[in-house]
């Protein structure tokens, strides 16, 4: 190609950094998908996942939970893949992730084994009173957790339910920074209601002095002395009152649940008004696997 003209190399040379860049992009986006669906699903059969590893098997449970399913068919063709192995993978979803420990009332599975792999078959059922994970607020910390308590609050909902993004907060910190925003609300009642009333002063009628005396004393014949009362016992003494300016703080009525209920804090939800139903909180038993050989 001549170089004369001096545009034609330049164009075509633009030409195939473009091309490249695209299908480097194209490359990058298709190598992702390709992995995700040789790693989770069975190319054999759609609707059925399939797991080579405990982490997988975890892996693949999320992802029920996630899309929601009532019920899955996991292929797990590790090395031991034992009912043990099974039950603990549940178990995990079921109380460690945010997902699985807030979403789900219970998560039952049937355990097929074979010669070279078991299939696990998940009925799950979820919390009716749940709200949807992917539009929980993103919290930072717990200061913003109490501004957004307060926004909740003023707006009179029932409750609050948000998720930190970071697993830096200790659950003993967020109840101290929920229950100090108690104490500063119950401070901040009691100095309305120590506000002294507004001084109602009236005058006194045209013409009246106001130092002259209505009526005046009247002597009257000093009483005579009371007969004597045998001596009493003395009163049994009653607790302290708090003594003037002091508040004595109610216990606070929210109740706050995290998920999961460990140390660290991950999806939190805060009954404001009124209690969670209990028909609708999470089942205890999170598993009645049951096995056949």
């Amino acid at each position: 190609m001549s170089r004369k003209n001096g545009s034609p190399l330049p164009l075509a040379l633009c030409l195939c950094l473009c091309l490249s860049g695209c299908a480097a992009m194209l490359e990058r986006s298709y190598s992702f998908s390709e992995l995700y669906v040789n790693r989770y699903w069975d190319t054999g059969a759609g609707d059925t996942l399939r797991a080579g590893t405990y982490q997988d098997l975890v892996n693949s449970l999320l992802m029920l939970v996630e899309q929601r399913a009532e019920e899955g068919v996991v292929r797990y063709s590790a090395r031991t893949r034992s009912y043990n192995e099974v039950y603990s993978a549940v178990a995990e979803v079921r109380q460690k992730t945010a997902l699985g420990s807030y979403l789900l009332r219970s998560m039952l599975f049937r355990y097929d084994a074979g010669e070279d792999d078991c299939t696990i078959t998940v009925q799950i059922a979820y919390r009716e009173d749940a709200e949807d994970v992917g539009s929980l607020m993103l919290l930072s910390d717990s200061q913003s957790l109490v501004d957004l308590l307060r926004l909740h609050l003023r707006e009179e909902h029932q409750r609050l339910t948000a998720q930190f993004v970071y697993e830096t907060e200790r659950r003993e910190d967020v109840l101290a920074a929920v229950q100090g925003l108690w104490t500063e609300m119950c401070l901040e009642e009691q100095a309305k209601e120590e506000e002294p009333p507004p001084e109602d002063v009236t005058a006194p009628p045209e013409g009246a002095d106001p130092l002259l005396e209505t009526e005046p004393d009247v002597e009257a014949d000093p009483p005579e002395d009371p007969p004597e009362d045998p001596p009493e016992d003395p009163p049994e003494e009653e607790p302290a009152a708090p003594a003037a300016g002091e508040l004595e703080i109610p216990p606070c009525p929210w109740e706050v649940h995290f998920y999961p209920d460990t140390e660290y804090a991950g999806i939190v939800e805060i009954w404001l008004h009124e209690a969670g139903s209990l028909d609708n909180a999470p089942a205890e038993d999170y598993n009645e696997g049951q096995a056949d050989s």
